[in-house]
């Protein structure tokens, strides 16, 4: 068995490190994740979706179209990126 080529205090700093490692993933895999939820939400909610409205409206102008399509495609990215850390 490898370990019982080690000493006690290299068994301890492997696990140490291992265990350190293993809690910053998991936090920062959760932090990003409720970042790409906030960033979805304000993508369609303050950006997509009030230009949509003003095209239906028929303000159909360049910069709102512009608008509307990056807030679509920011939204359609963080939901990918949500998917795949969901999986």
């Amino acid at each position: 068995m490898p370990s019982d080529s080690l000493s006690p205090e290299e068994q301890y700093e492997i696990t140490y490190r291992a265990t350190k490692n293993a809690i910053w993933d998991v936090l920062g895999t959760a932090v990003y994740l409720v970042f790409l939820i906030f960033a979805v939400a304000l993508a369609l909610f303050a950006i997509a979706l009030p230009a949509i409205g003003s095209l239906a409206a028929g303000n159909a102008k360049p910069f709102v179209v512009g608008v509307a399509v990056l807030g679509l495609a920011v939204a359609g990215f963080g939901s990918y990126r949500i998917y795949q850390l969901i999986q």
